[in-house]
């Protein structure tokens, strides 16, 4: 009798197994990318790793129309003898008018259905996905979607980007008082895609941009252990001469460059009035590189010195809250610390847009040279 049982018992898992998947038959996707057509028409282009010794590419780009990302996938399924999988999936590119007019949820509440599909997978937007993804010029990667991640990968561990991958982003999209941003990829002919700026976006539409180093601004208020970047200044020289700062040698133009790095820095945004809010900041850094070299002998040269540098980050500061108060962007969440107070909570997304754009925006960045570095 325990025979038959154990017979049984053997049949009913064997009947349970999932379907065997041979490596040469499967066609694993590394990247995807979608372009707009017309009005309800897009394209979609994904590059697969083929592991069949009878072809000869081991990666092989193939593009599909379709109304929906997944009537794409059954017309992409149609042009391969592989089996597509997602499992490998790890970067989703969008064009960047598809992005500005559409908007972008729809498509990314379609990947967070997939469960093939990781939380953790890369967002980028680039002037045209397909061309991006069969651009030749990448390095020792045997196809673009695997250089794109890597690409990727490295500025996200150095904490140079913000909001890049699904989860992070899609978190942000829906919290009311602040916006996402996603890098940008630029597609140049005769190089490989590179990151050349950050996008903006006013719910899932991107409405302007910054470029990566400009992303400091963001991170002071919210990652307080991302790294913020060699920040590099150009001064006019009549400004030291001003402050009493002497050149060791006249400069080749009228400007005075300096390079500083961050040590460490801490951001908080308090509202000082009821249409006042006051961004706080202090950084401390060190001096890399001063061209032409100055004199720096005491504290009191130090001090100008600091004043001068928070003056030129506190007027580019400015400049960039005036253009995010003008796109009616919130990436730094405003709105978010104005909601958190009592009598303004209650404020939905669009009364907290009307006040956010009324608002006025100080910048309030304060320095402090910690090493002094190259001196005279």
């Amino acid at each position: 009798m325990k025979i038959w049982v154990i017979l049984l018992c053997f049949f009913l898992c064997t009947a349970c197994m999932p379907s065997e998947k041979i490596l040469e038959k499967q066609g694993i996707s590394t990247i995807i990318g979608f372009d707009f057509l017309d009005e309800d028409t897009y394209k979609g282009t994904i590059s697969l790793l083929q592991f069949d010794r009878k072809e000869e590419k081991t990666s092989v780009t193939i593009s599909a129309v379709g109304t929906t990302s997944k009537q794409i996938r059954q017309n992409l399924e149609q042009q391969t003898s592989h089996d597509l999988t997602s499992g490998q999936l790890r970067t989703i590119l969008f064009d960047k008018y598809m992005t500005e007019m559409i908007g972008i949820s729809s498509f990314l509440d379609t990947m967070q259905r997939d469960s093939s599909i990781g939380s953790l997978i890369f967002l980028a937007i680039t002037n045209n996905a397909e061309s991006t993804i069969n651009n030749k010029n990448y390095e020792e990667y045997p196809e673009m979607g695997s250089y794109i991640y890597q690409l990727l990968d490295k500025h996200e561990k150095k904490e140079m980007l913000i909001n890049s991958n699904l989860h992070e982003f899609i978190s942000t999209l829906y919290e009311i008082g602040i916006d996402p941003t996603l890098p940008i990829i630029s597609n140049e002919n005769g190089v490989a895609p590179y990151i050349n700026g950050v996008a903006l976006f006013k719910d899932d539409k991107m409405v302007g941009s910054i470029s990566l180093i400009e992303t400091l601004y963001i991170k002071l208020f919210t990652n307080h252990n991302a790294f913020l970047g060699d920040i590099t200044l150009k001064i006019p020289a009549e400004v030291l001469e001003k402050k009493g700062i002497t050149l060791v040698e006249k400069p080749k133009g009228d400007k005075f460059n300096i390079t500083i790095h961050p040590i460490k820095y801490r951001g908080k945004v308090e509202l000082s009035k009821e249409e006042s809010v006051n961004l706080n900041a202090t950084i401390s850094v060190s001096i890399l590189e001063l061209q032409p070299p100055v004199t720096i002998k005491n504290k009191e040269s130090i001090k100008k010195l600091e004043q001068i540098i928070e003056e030129e980050l506190n007027k580019e500061f400015g400049d960039i809250l005036e253009k995010f108060k003008k796109l009616n962007t919130d990436p730094i969440g405003i709105g978010r610390k104005i909601k958190s107070i009592r009598k303004y909570s209650s404020l939905n997304e669009e009364d907290l847009r009307e006040k956010y754009s009324t608002l006025k925006l100080k910048p309030n960045i304060k320095v402090e040279i910690k090493r002094t570095g190259a001196v005279d």
